[in-house]
């Protein structure tokens, strides 16, 4: 069968289009000391020649880690690899991560962690680091977390502890969504970050804790349950007693452990189309070095309204919920992890 140019552009229209409309976000840029850098982009820095130098380690797609007890819980999968670059940021100053996009349905904490590269952070291997927690927020105020980050543009601000010593350090921004009831979604990103400063305050061993590791006692909740009413981040009280951090600030630490949640397993399924938001960016940008901040216009970002009936590309497919004080109507769609 002959196809015409116009059938064939029309092909292509419709399978990229949907995941424009669809698509999960993920760390795309990020504000260090004032200075915009580029995150890594998975659907066009792969392709590029040379391959950019970014300060954010490589992820797979926009899709979830699906199981607590993974590796991939730290930094994503291929995440434990050093990244080629690294910001520079002094103690006391914000970083911002500024995520692509993020479907409104898709609810639940937001969390910023680091641990010290204990060297050069572009040899790093993040498989058996020790992480503090700098802040957290679950749901407080009728509010959750990710909800917080689409009200705020997309973007989540944490403080380094401004008595830190100076050094180098990975620093890690995760938002799990629970929308699909008993089974939680992790999406984390690690930055590589060189602290600048005249602090002295290392996290002490109490403060450390391991990922995978800080969620394998945690029960998660039905969020589509009527009686729903709060919740708190996971995980340690965030690392030295006094500092501020985050973009609503921390919850306390749970003052206890609940029943650890069953652990679901999954591998990375791969994903190769381009969305259009990522692909504006990267005509802008991605031929452009990061080894040094970027300074190129950030891409259009997809609206808390249009991103409630969000579905995902790559290793996640949604589909939309009837309501946010409804408990879904059958175990199948509660069991439902797209």
């Amino acid at each position: 069968m002959m196809f015409s140019s116009l059938t064939l552009a029309a092909l292509a229209v419709a399978f990229v289009a949907p995941s424009a409309v669809n698509a999960h976000g993920y760390v795309h840029s990020l504000e260090v000391g004032g200075k915009n850098y580029s995150g890594w982009l998975p659907f066009t820095d792969p392709y590029e020649s040379p391959v950019p130098k970014r300060i954010v380690r490589k992820l797979p797609d926009d899709g979830p880690v699906l199981d607590a007890t993974s590796s991939d819980l730290a930094c994503n999968q291929g995440g434990e690899s050093p990244a080629g670059a690294v910001a520079t940021a002094a103690a006391g100053s914000q970083i911002v991560f500024d995520w692509l996009t993020w479907p409104s349905d898709h609810m639940g904490p937001v969390s910023t962690y680091m641990t010290s590269c204990n060297g050069d952070c572009t040899e790093f291997d993040a498989s058996n680091a020790k992480w503090f927690k700098v802040d957290a927020s679950g749901y407080t105020n009728g509010k959750w977390a990710a909800t917080q980050l689409i009200d705020n543009g997309f973007k989540w601000t944490s403080t380094i502890p401004s008595g830190l010593k100076a050094g180098n350090y990975l620093i890690r921004n995760e938002i799990v969504a629970l929308h699909s009831t008993g089974q939680p979604q992790y999406y984390p990103s690690c930055a590589q970050l060189s602290v600048t400063g005249s602090g002295t305050t290392v996290p002490s061993g109490s403060e450390l804790v391991s990922i995978p590791g800080i969620y394998n006692n945690v029960q998660w909740p039905d969020i589509w349950d009527d009686n729903f009413k709060s919740f708190a981040a996971p995980g340690p009280a965030a690392a030295f007693s006094g500092s501020t951090s985050g973009s609503q600030g921390s919850d306390p630490a749970p003052s206890s452990s609940s029943k650890s949640s069953a652990a679901a397993s999954s591998t990375h399924a791969s994903s190769t189309h381009v969305s259009s938001a990522e692909s504006s960016h990267s005509a802008t940008s991605t031929h452009v070095s990061t080894s040094v901040p970027t300074t190129t216009a950030e891409p259009a970002k997809t609206s808390a309204a249009s991103s409630s009936a969000a579905a995902s590309t790559g290793r996640c497919k949604s589909k939309r919920r009837r309501g946010m004080v409804k408990r879904h109507i059958s175990h199948h769609a509660k069991r439902h992890h797209h």
